[in-house]
């Protein structure tokens, strides 16, 4: 099959959107289709430095990418639509159209392509959800994917989409082949080594980190990687505490080389939760989010303790994970502290691992296509 995936986002960059698209034009190309991936244009701060794109992800090369015009103004979005119209006129060779990009797809349906819709959040303006009205019932869209059940709840509470058309697939990650391959991380190599991974982003859990800190014991490290330098140097300024170590931002391809040298992983969503992400700021994602992080976690066999939210119990239990309230500083620290125990910790990640198998990229792709 001839799959065309119409993306948005800005390749390559640091956020985990650009990550999820790779990520799954690679699966797509693994499970043997004949991949293009369309994405913008856009002069960005990482390109200079990235001579392979494909290297930087730490995705084979077995996709083609196109890049196409996408100005710096604020409706570029217009202009990348019209960009896409033209590329799909001229190129009509695809058996499937699949994106996150709503205007996109929906061009494609009006040139009688068959669509696949992925969505990460509700459709917010006017004129988006009009589109996503139109979309809906067009006799060319095959489904709309999203991310959790929440968020499909979503949808169907606002009436927009039909039911049978929505289909749950959460995130993925990678399976991993090298559980050796550990960096050197900072710090005491007889300590307890605790780890957060991701974006610093308010109400991704550094406010946990922060409460933490100064209660638990001494013989404990939390080491957390990635962040801008902005965020990264708020947070040093704010947490005291001689055992706390900031690397900044990974590439994603040495990730799993640190989440490999950590003992204990931690997923402290709060009740609200924003990201810096243009294409995805308009939103409180806590309610509907499916972190790669968490995936990656389980991928790399970590025992994981998480927020005890309704859309994260969509993949965690009290076998894979370490539930605990959001917000309970004490429940933090006991988890913690409980996983001090070897044998603890190898039962909960060993759990973790054998539920992954549902989450590979590679199935992910199967199951959505």
């Amino acid at each position: 099959m001839k799959i065309l995936y119409i993306s948005q986002s800005t390749i390559p960059s640091r956020m985990a959107n650009s990550i999820h698209v790779m990520k799954m034009c690679q699966a797509f190309a693994n499970n043997g289709h004949e991949v293009t991936l369309l994405a913008p244009n856009v002069k960005n701060q990482y390109k200079k430095n990235i001579n392979d794109i494909y290297e930087y992800y730490g995705v084979k090369k077995n996709f083609v990418i196109k890049k196409l015009f996408y100005p710096n103004n604020k409706i570029a979005f217009m202009f990348y639509t019209l960009a896409i119209f033209f590329y799909l006129l001229f190129n009509k060779k695809f058996d499937l159209v699949y994106g996150r990009f709503l205007y996109g797809c929906y061009i494609a349906t009006i040139l009688k392509n068959k669509v696949i819709f992925e969505s990460h959040k509700p459709i917010s303006g006017k004129i988006g959800k009009k589109i996503l009205e139109k979309l809906n019932k067009n006799k060319y869209l095959k489904k709309i994917v999203v991310i959790s059940q929440a968020l499909k709840n979503i949808y169907l509470e606002n009436k927009c989409l039909d039911s049978f058309k929505i289909q749950v697939a959460h995130d993925g990650a990678d399976e991993v082949t090298n559980f050796k391959n550990k960096i050197n991380l900072l710090g005491n190599k007889n300590y307890l080594k605790v780890g957060y991974i991701g974006h610093l982003y308010k109400g991704k859990g550094m406010e946990v980190i922060d409460s933490l800190s100064n209660k638990i014991s001494s013989d404990i490290e939390i080491h957390i990687i990635g962040g801008h330098e902005k965020d990264i140097e708020y947070w040093k300024k704010k947490i005291v505490f001689k055992n706390i170590f900031f690397y900044g931002f990974v590439p994603h391809k040495e990730v799993g080389s640190y989440i490999n040298a950590l003992d204990i992983c931690l997923l402290p969503n709060q009740r609200e939760v924003y990201t810096q992400d243009k294409i995805e700021s308009d939103f409180n994602i806590s309610g509907f989010t499916s972190p790669l992080k968490l995936f990656e976690y389980m991928s790399y066999k970590k025992p994981i303790i998480a927020s005890d939210i309704p859309v994260l119990r969509e993949v965690l239990n009290e076998k894979n994970s370490i539930l605990v309230k959001y917000d309970d500083i004490e429940a933090w620290i006991n988890s913690i502290e409980a996983l001090k125990d070897p044998k603890k910790r190898e039962e909960i990640a060993s759990q973790a691992l054998c539920d992954f198998k549902f989450y590979t990229w590679r199935n992910r792709a199967n199951l959505v296509k």
